[in-house]
């Protein structure tokens, strides 16, 4: 291999598959969390501490698509096959809005229902979904070479 064969390595789509994986994973835990607390109610030891793990990883996300959203220089995380990828976050992160508002709601205490609601995940997802939209806007508008093109 000569040296314009070799691969470059492009930090800002590792970033996006990171922010996109660990959201993967945060909302999958969150979903076998809701199920869990839908079928059995309270949640034990176990329940508690995958709410904590997925809470964890919901803010690992959020720091992902922060650093991608100050630091994205490369126009591949805005290509056809990638664009609008935050939303799929977003979305995400509102569809676990719903369920968390009504475990918080609950007018009787439950351990591990009323305690954990997983609202500050869904928000840690909504808002990575906006920083990864964020970054793929001003990736396109530093990359436009045509000015006043909208």
């Amino acid at each position: 291999m000569t040296q314009t064969e070799q691969p470059i390595f492009d930090r800002d789509r590792m970033l996006l598959f990171a922010t996109l994986l660990s959201a993967l994973v945060a909302i999958g835990m969150y979903v076998i969390l809701f199920l869990t607390m839908a079928g059995f109610g309270a949640l034990n030891t176990s329940g508690l501490l995958l709410g904590r793990v997925a809470l964890f990883i919901s803010a690992g996300t959020l720091i992902l698509a922060l650093a991608l959203a100050l630091t994205a220089r490369n126009i591949t995380i805005s290509s056809g096959a990638l664009s609008g990828s935050g939303w799929f976050l977003a979305i995400g992160g509102v569809g676990l809005l719903f369920p968390g508002w009504a475990a918080s709601a609950s007018q009787i205490i439950v351990p591990g229902l009323t305690g954990f609601g997983g609202i500050a995940g869904a928000l840690f997802l909504i808002l990575s979904g906006g920083l990864l939209l964020q970054a793929e806007r001003t990736v396109r508008e530093r990359n436009n070479t045509s000015p006043n093109e909208n």
